[in-house]
């Protein structure tokens, strides 16, 4: 059983898919080969969650991403969805 926040977690990330698997097969025709079209798609992916941990999604409030070894905030003075898309450019 799922609590509260865990149920918001899990919703955001099933509007993320159906946003992202949507919003690319209406540019479907765009693509010329299928890993141009699976990287496009999985950034995508990849920028919603983290757009959505930085508090940017829909009900879920911004997050934070915990190391367990260390205690170290990953997050921690930075915009994820900011640094995702400059690193899947060049990493």
């Amino acid at each position: 059983m799922l609590n509260k926040e865990q149920n918001i977690f899990f919703n955001e990330l099933a509007h993320i898919q159906d946003y992202c698997i949507n919003v690319t097969l209406s540019k479907e025709d765009k693509y010329c080969s299928t890993e141009e079209l699976l990287k496009d798609v999985t950034s995508e992916v990849i920028y919603r969650i983290m757009e959505m941990i930085d508090g940017y999604g829909g009900k879920l409030s911004k997050c934070n991403i915990v190391s367990v070894s260390t205690g170290e905030v990953i997050n921690e003075g930075i915009e994820l969805h900011d640094k995702c898309a400059e690193f899947l450019t060049n990493p």
